[in-house]
């Protein structure tokens, strides 16, 4: 491999001296170079696809031999320029300035009919400021703005040129290189990548520079930026009236306009945060340090909800494990916290991990009142949150994904395999009365109607029941009343809900056929996977259905896997809880390790938001650029006194 990759850099090398030789440093004719297509063969295609998978797996060494492969047998062609792009983008990233330059230098100087040979020229560009030489990009930025006429080389090259001339405070420059670059953006996310862009470098204006920049041509969509500005600085005197008004005179005139958002917020909360676009770094609190190696974590470690707190921390730990075995040079630590029972104790927690330990973002908490507490504070200092619990509603979150299971979608997984696979027709819910039990019957009598089923019953029972003969009856009574002629006879509904714990269901069982209900397909959450539902429930849960997101006896490789290590650490089977936590911890790092360039919480967390088809132990995770979690729940059956896994695919029996 070495061997093969150094034959690669030195045939780049002499490439190279053969340009400066024979053109010095200059192109030459078209009709000198080789023969090129922008078609490539489906050969040279499928390599490229394996080369960006071994990347996207952490096999880097793999994916540029792939690269590298592609340039020796498919040379002319579009593929090939691209592979020798990745492969300096790739040595860019990981600061080998010198070898990333030969090969930008050799594709600039061999594919100039490349249909996307600006994107090569901009990754010079970002390579000499790396490299300190500002002043070759800026000399030689303005030549590629007006050769290129792709927007999406246009917009990045001027959040570079912005970056660079804010870094000599020449916020003049910027304005001229913002406003250039909004005229040429066309997509929303190119807008917001160009709008954190400027919302940082006029961060560093002051009242008496905001008004230099106001006495020079600047356009009515410019001029915006310069006044949430001045509503900022307001803000920060204490003049708060001056600043609402300032802000809702700007937002009558400039409803579309792409700060809109950020204005509309600063209003509700009478506090001007800066919050950058995709790509950029956070401004609302640019003194926060950071440590992109550590990341936070926050859950109970101390009072009735510690073990808990235990759980995640061995997933973690795991995870953490695993990365840092694959993965060396991008060691990873955790800064773990209690979150408390209360929020001051959480808060100060959180506050410690960012001030003090510069996390990169915070994992946790577990409970919906403490990601409460926690969200506001996650949002208004720009720390990306992967809280481990079920998105609700609540105020935006702009830096918060919750990483936890989804009820309502963990529902209608269930309910669908009823419906399509099992053609029931009638349902019931047995629920406790406490928050839980409430909230998922509520879901589940929702679920089964959306699904086109009728939902014939529902009662409810005292928390910690034993005696569950009163709710039986009455379920029994309403369902008679509201079943169908056809069914009276028997039980009337085909399937029972029970969102409870295995405990409480261990007890109900028996008491079902003393009760006239027989024959019915009990059904639950992924509540059943915490305890051993089959020794715990017997004959009565035979045929049992519930959804969860994790299946710890799945032979899928990765499944498998991830039990045996756990296994082989802590002598116990893992739960979702764990799972979860392993999942939620690799897709930071998975994210934090695709961002290309400067490694910030915004660039991490913006790059999170693009994640497709992440496969983690606990499914596989797709996220919306909004910042809601997709997932695959999986329904697990008792089928001969035995788990298996019946969707998707075949599954596979306990042993």
């Amino acid at each position: 491999m070495l061997s093969k990759l150094k034959g690669v850099v030195s045939l780049v090398i002499i490439l190279l001296i053969a340009v400066s030789c024979g053109g010095g440093g200059q192109v030459p004719p078209q009709e000198q170079l080789p023969p090129f297509s922008q078609t490539s063969p489906p050969e040279a295609d499928s390599l490229y696809k394996q080369a960006e998978q071994a990347f996207t797996d952490g096999k880097v060494p793999n994916a540029i031999s792939l690269w590298e492969k592609i340039v020796q047998k498919y040379p002319n062609t579009a593929t090939a320029a691209k592979s020798l792009n990745r492969v300096g983008e790739v040595y860019l990233s990981q600061g080998q300035y010198q070898r990333a330059a030969q090969y930008f230098e050799y594709l600039v100087y061999a594919y100039p009919r490349w249909d996307d040979i600006g994107s090569a020229r901009l990754n010079q560009l970002r390579l000499y400021a790396a490299t300190g030489k500002k002043k070759q990009v800026m000399k030689e930025s303005v030549s590629l703005w007006e050769t290129s006429t792709d927007p999406s080389v246009r917009v990045r090259l001027a959040d570079l040129m912005i970056s660079i001339y804010s870094d000599d405070n020449d916020l003049e420059t910027c304005m001229d290189w913002a406003s250039s670059g909004f005229t040429a953006a066309n997509t929303p996310e190119q807008k917001k990548t160009l709008t954190g862009a400027t919302l940082r470098f006029l961060s560093r204006a002051d009242e008496g520079t905001l008004k230099k920049l106001s006495r020079k041509k600047v356009s009515d969509f410019m001029r915006v930026f310069l006044d949430f500005r001045l509503a900022e600085i307001e803000t920060q005197k204490g003049q708060m009236e001056a600043a609402q008004e300032r802000l809702r005179a700007i937002l009558a005139q400039n409803g579309s306009h792409p700060l809109a958002p950020e204005i509309q917020a600063s209003i509700r909360g009478t506090k001007v945060v800066a919050k950058a676009g995709a790509g950029a770094g956070a401004a609302a609190k640019s003194n926060i340090p950071l440590n992109s190696n550590r990341v936070g974590v926050l859950v109970p470690l101390n009072g009735p909800n510690s073990k808990y707190g235990d759980m995640v921390v061995r997933g973690l730990n795991m995870a953490v494990a695993d990365w840092n075995e694959r993965f060396p040079d991008q060691q990873i630590v955790l800064a773990i916290k209690d979150a408390g029972n209360d929020k001051e104790t959480a808060l100060a927690a959180f506050q410690e991990m960012t001030a003090k330990d510069g996390v990169l973002a915070v994992i946790g908490p577990l409970g919906a009142q403490a990601a409460k507490d926690v969200i506001p504070l996650a949002n208004s200092e720009g720390v990306p949150l992967l809280a481990l619990t079920q998105k609700e509603d609540e105020a935006e979150s702009t830096y918060v994904l919750h990483t936890f299971i989804d009820s309502r979608e963990l529902v209608r997984t269930l309910v669908r395999h009823c419906r399509e696979k099992l053609k029931y027709e009638r349902f019931a819910c047995l629920f406790p009365n406490d928050r839980y039990g409430q909230r998922l019957s509520k879901v589940f009598s929702e679920v089964v109607k959306e699904q086109g089923g009728n939902m014939i019953a529902s009662a409810s029972y005292k928390e910690r029941s034993t005696d569950f003969a009163e709710p039986l009856q009455k379920l029994m009574t309403i369902a008679k009343k509201n079943a169908p002629l056809n069914a009276l006879e028997g039980t009337p509904f085909e399937a029972l809900f029970i969102p409870d714990q295995v405990q409480s269901v261990a007890l109900i069982g028996p008491q079902l056929p003393y009760n006239d209900i027989v024959g019915v397909t009990l059904l639950g959450t992924n509540l059943w996977s915490e305890a051993p539902l089959v020794q715990a429930g017997g004959v009565y849960v035979e045929q049992a259905l519930f959804a969860a997101s994790f299946f710890p006896e799945s032979q899928e490789p990765l499944v498998k896997s991830f039990r045996e290590k756990f296994e082989s650490l802590y002598s116990a089977t893992p739960s979702y809880l764990e799972a979860q936590a392993y999942d939620a911890l690799i897709l930071l790092l998975q994210s934090r390790k695709a961002v290309r360039g400067e490694v910030t919480r915004d660039a991490v967390f913006q790059t999170m938001l693009g994640t497709k088809d992440f496969k983690g132990v606990a499914g596989t995770y797709t996220v919306s650029p909004k910042g809601e979690l997709d997932r695959q729940y999986i329904i697990l059956q008792v089928s001969n006194g035995q788990l298996t896994q019946v969707s998707p695919g075949p599954g596979s029996r306990t042993r």
